[in-house]
């Protein structure tokens, strides 16, 4: 038995039974056992899943474009944030600031980094790839620097925060109950139980529930109060900005329809491999729930952000302006068969609204100076936020 298995297992039997959102926690966090606390690299080929910056450095330079973007029309303020959750070994920044290198982008006098990354040795390979930078790159500021302008980065974050798994069950209070993890007394194994939420988690849940429509009998349904929390506290890290959050999610309502979503949206992934066994091998799978988007930008507004739009990462890159990136990595006086043949595959996922393409795509604006005013000018759209007019393939 691993050794967070043994932890979750003598906590769930300690306490009776633990929330799925504790779960997650001790399986994904915990100090250098858990899925995302271990030296193992997790995205890429080689590992578990693809993320997009994973696949091609396309979306990297979308997303400079539009921190490029924002930084003017904030007047070119001498210091500019780029601040990324879950940023892992930097993949997606170090293509952001390769283009903005090639382009000769003045942003990147002004440019400083922080993220936040709960694994060391990710945290790590990032830093020491920004050391070899030329210049060694943008300074890497603390998280918990004094707020700035900037953009806030989260790309596939929100879907692994902890969350909790209802069951509607018709004679429970409020028509549900919380599907809870316990260790089954004859077979030993981890196991589903259920119960009524904590005081505590109902406190924070009841909020964020106050609209569902009743769940059906029997139907499962993920709710993360950690989402709306840490999507509170966004605009609380800028001056003025924006924030960009990429990540699969759904309406609230479209999540919780019996006819669709009877068995909800959790899943475990493993090699490339996606499985509903929710509890097994601990540590050794992600946990993930397609992202509450309704609650996502609820819980943004009411921390003060200013809800920009809604599009998904097909529409965000045919309208972010890296025409010129694919025209360069095609024909361009560097170009090659191998990475002409490389963009076409990464487009056919990143571009295709049945695969990565119909990832949701939210974006935010910070601030209310006329800088920040300027961002959200629906006359002149900010770089991936417009109504797109062709595909980039």
């Amino acid at each position: 038995m691993e050794e967070v298995e043994r932890l979750i297992r003598e906590e769930a039997q300690r306490e009776g039974s633990i929330s799925f959102a504790r779960f997650m926690e001790r399986a994904l966090l915990e100090p250098g056992l858990g899925y995302y606390a271990t030296a193992q690299r997790r995205a890429g080929r080689s590992g578990d899943f693809m993320t997009a910056p994973e696949l091609h450095p396309i979306l990297g330079a979308a997303i400079a474009q539009l921190a490029a973007a924002t930084w003017e029309r904030l007047g070119r303020p001498a210091t500019f944030r780029w601040r990324e959750y879950g940023a892992g070994e930097g993949t997606l920044l170090l293509a952001a600031l390769d283009y903005l290198a090639r382009e000769g982008q003045p942003l990147l006098g002004a440019l400083e980094v922080s993220v936040s990354e709960a694994n060391p040795h990710r945290l790590a390979d990032l830093t020491a790839a920004l050391a070899a930078l030329p210049g060694g790159g943008p300074p890497l500021v603390a998280a918990d620097g004094a707020p700035v302008a900037g953009i806030i980065v989260a790309n596939e974050f929100a879907d692994a925060l902890p969350f909790h798994i209802v069951v509607g069950r018709t004679a429970a209070p409020g028509g549900f109950a919380e599907r809870r993890v316990a260790v089954d007394l004859v077979t030993n194994a981890l196991t589903w139980v259920e119960g009524a939420l904590g005081p505590e988690v109902a406190d924070r849940i009841a909020p964020l529930m106050a609209g569902w429509p009743p769940l059906a009998e029997g139907q499962l349904a993920e709710i993360s109060p950690a989402t709306a929390e840490w999507a509170a506290t966004l605009r609380a890290e800028l001056t003025e900005g924006v924030v960009l959050v990429l990540d699969y999610g759904r309406e609230g309502v479209a999540l919780r329809d019996a006819v669709s979503r009877m068995a909800g949206t959790a899943l475990a992934y493993q090699g490339h491999r996606a499985t509903p066994d929710l509890l097994g091998e601990p540590g050794s799978r992600d946990l993930t729930a397609h992202v509450d988007l309704t609650l996502l930008r609820s819980a943004a507004e009411a921390g003060g952000l200013r809800h920009l739009a809604s599009t998904n990462q097909a529409r965000f890159l045919a309208t972010a302006g890296v025409d010129g990136e694919v025209a360069r990595t095609r024909t361009g006086p560097a170009a090659t068969l191998e990475g002409a043949i490389a963009l076409r595959s990464a487009l056919a996922q990143l571009m295709d609204p049945r695969r990565m393409g119909g990832f949701a795509v939210e974006v935010f604006v910070a601030g209310s100076s006329p800088g920040a005013n300027a961002l959200a000018d629906p006359a002149s759209p900010l770089p991936g936020t417009a109504a797109p007019n062709r595909p980039l393939v």
